[in-house]
Order: structure tokens, then sequence, then C-alpha cells
């Protein structure tokens, strides 16, 4: 990756990868910010930002912000995460300087109109109630609720009918001046771009964003650990056909070494088709439609999940072929050639992810915000090929072993 960066006076940092064998670019904002930085009363604030600022600025209305992207042809979107926040413009490479004025223009000015934030609570109620429809949504949230207890990280993302009921404007500014800071911010891009002219452009619209300083940092947190008063199951029953259920375990955070072996682990366990839980659980045994697994990583801590769906009638079977198979990695290293092959799709997923600029952006971005800068592919890959058997075999005795396990279920009333 051929990357240029920049600081501007203010402290934002872009950074922009020229890629000129394409005809798009993407442009992507960054906060260091998510729901892990609300404070109880503010449960679900993050998420609720990132849909007022579509909701219009000084100078534009809300259909004029879509309007000015995909009038252009472009997509115009935002995730919040737990410990990140962006929104993003992916559009023709001729469109760059208007991607820049346009998310500049949503990040900063904001009309934030009591009316429409009673509007958007609706809209946010709605959003909950999708989700209460969503088995398989309402599960992985549940996951981090109980594993975690009432760390911050546990929290939805979306909030509560009652948190979100009672936002302010007020409230809103805030989290805003607290948590929406240059230093906390990364511009990101990817694209058929001229750097230089990129930097130029970000440095128009956002440079002179000088905000007032907040008087006290934001408050540090400890990392999560397991709830000790977490129960080994937890089942609770929904007008559902299905059980939807999954294992959880403790996993390793964004920052630790052990990262790209855990990647490895989890393509071997349940994240390919060639995968062991694939195998056993749906091609061997018919179980379910769906079994898999993955590793979510904080800056502080990590899990590890499998999961699935299943008849009520297989439930505990599906659970003991899985506990099985964790068993079996506790028993004895995975052999090479199965070690060789998940490594393979690993990387070969890493690099075919680098066919989309707005992934491009989105890894410069992160890593750029999380760790101050990219690794180089090279360095991922090496990384990746350095795994073997022993590493894999030492790291499921750590995480996978049954008294880290705790079952969370959905399940037919």
């Amino acid at each position: 990756m051929n990357l240029h960066q920049i600081t501007l006076s203010n402290g934002i940092r872009v950074v922009a990868e020229a890629i000129p064998t394409v005809q798009s670019l993407t442009v992507s904002l960054w906060i260091r910010a998510g729901s892990r930085d609300e404070t109880p009363q503010q449960h679900g604030i993050a998420h609720f930002l990132e849909h007022m600022l579509f909701k219009g600025t000084h100078t534009r209305s809300a259909a004029q912000i879509a309007q000015a992207i995909e009038g252009r042809g472009g997509v115009l979107n935002a995730s919040t995460g737990k410990e990140l926040t962006f929104y993003y413009a992916r559009m023709l490479a001729e469109h760059m300087p208007i991607a820049v004025e346009v998310l500049s223009d949503l990040f900063l000015n904001a009309r934030l109109d009591p009316d429409d934030i009673e509007l958007e609570k609706g809209v946010i109620l709605e959003e909950m109630r999708m989700i209460e429809d969503t088995p398989d949504e309402i599960l992985h949230d549940r996951v981090m609720e109980v594993y975690w207890g009432d760390h911050p990280l546990a929290r939805r993302i979306i909030g509560t009918p009652q948190t979100v009921g009672a936002f302010t404007r007020d409230m809103i500014r805030d989290f805003i001046e607290t948590h929406y800071r240059p230093e906390r911010v990364v511009v990101a891009a990817a694209g058929n771009l001229d750097p230089d002219t990129l930097f130029k452009e970000v440095d128009r619209w956002l440079g002179r964003w000088n905000p007032e300083p907040r008087p006290s940092e934001v408050p540090s947190q400890s990392a999560p650990t397991r709830d000790p008063n977490a129960p080994p199951r937890h089942i609770e029953t929904r007008d559902v056909e299905q059980t939807h259920f999954a294992l959880v375990m403790n996993g390793v955070s964004f920052f630790d070494e052990r990262r790209y072996a855990q990647a490895v682990l989890n393509t071997l366990l349940g994240g390919s088709m060639f995968s062991r839980l694939w195998q056993e659980v749906r091609e061997k045994r018919g179980l379910a439609y769906e079994i898999g697994s993955y590793a979510m990583p904080m800056s502080d801590a990590g899990l590890f999940v499998i999961y699935s769906g299943v008849a009520p009638t297989a439930f505990e079977q599906a659970v003991a072929v899985i506990e099985t198979e964790l068993d079996k990695l506790l028993a004895e290293p995975p052999s090479e050639e199965e070690v060789v092959d998940a490594r393979n799709l690993l990387k070969g997923n890493r690099v075919l992810a680098l066919e989309s600029t707005q992934s491009r952006a989105e890894l410069i971005g992160s890593e750029t915000l999380m760790r101050g800068a990219v690794p180089p592919m090279e360095e991922i890959i090496a990384e990746i090929d350095a795994v073997t058997p022993e590493h894999l075999h030492t790291l499921a005795q750590q995480l996978l072993a049954p008294e880290q396990r705790i079952l969370v279920a959905i399940t037919p009333q």
C-alpha cells in the first residue's frame, strides 16, 4: 500500500492511497468514539448522533445532503461501533471535492433541530423493533450482555427505548463536544486520487476546526472481563421457530500479538465451508443451515463466539458436537495441512478485500485511528504465515477450555 499522510494544524490526521487503475474513490471520516464512551444515561447516543448528522446542516436539508452524493452516482453512509464511528462517501473519482465537502459539512454543521430529534427517535424505535424481529441480532447482543455484564462494552449500540426517548439537543451537543475532537479524527481515502489535492480539500473544509478545549479528558475505563455472576447457560424463550444459540468465550484484543493466530483458529474452526464445525454440524449431520464462528477484538479485550440456529429437538446434540470439536483442539494440535488451508483462506480474504476502495479506506482509517499506522500487507501476510499448529493448540487451551464457555440461547416458547 502506497500511503501518503499529513497531520493538519488542528491535529486531524489525513491518510490517502492513490490507486490510478480504478475510476472511483472512497473518502471516509473516522472518530475515536463509540457506544463504550457513553454514560448509562447516554446509552445509544453515539448511534443516534450518527443518524442526526444526516438530518440536515445549516446550508443543506437532509434531501440535499443525499442528492449531493447520490445525485452524482455515489453512496453515502455511516456506521457506529463500540469504539469507532465512521462516515463515508464512495463516488466517481472526479467528485472527490464534493465528497470531502459534504462529509465535512454534516460533520461540522449539523443542525440538530429539536423537531428532527423527536422525529428521529421514532425512526430509532422502529429500528429497535426490527432487531426484536431478528433473533440472531438479539442473540449477538445478548452474548455481550451476558459475558461482560454491566461493562459499557456489553451494552447494545442502539440503546433502549427509555434512554433514546430521553435524549435532548443539549445531551447530543455534550457528547459531540466531549468526543468529536480533532485529535480523535482521521480522514482516510483510497482510489483514483491525487494525495496533495485531497489534502488541500480536507484542510480547506476541516483545517480551521478548533473547538473550545474541554475542562477534562475523556475518563478511562477498565478492560472488560467475564461477569463473575454469569451463569454457564443463559436460556430465554421467544416466539421463534429455531433455537438460536452461541457459545461465547474469551478472545484476544486488537493489540494482542496472538490476534493473527486467533484469526487462523477462527477460520479453521468455523470461518469456512471446510471448517471443522461446518463439516461436523452441517455436512455430516445436517443439524443446521447456518453454523460459524467469529472473533471480536476490542482495544483492551475480545470475545470468541460460535453460533448456530437449529431445530429445538437438535439443540443439545448440536451443542455436544461443537463442544466435542473444541475438546479435540484442546487435546492435540490440528494437522499442518489443515492450518495451511486456513492460512491460505485468511490471506486470500485479506487480499481480495483490497479490490474495493471502500475496504481499503476502512483498513486505513481503523488502523490509523487505533494503532497510529497501517501495517503493510506483506507484514500481515507474514504474520499469518508464521502461525503454526502448536500456536493454535496453545491458543485453544488459553481461550476455549470448558470453564471459559458460556452458552447463550434463544429458544421457542
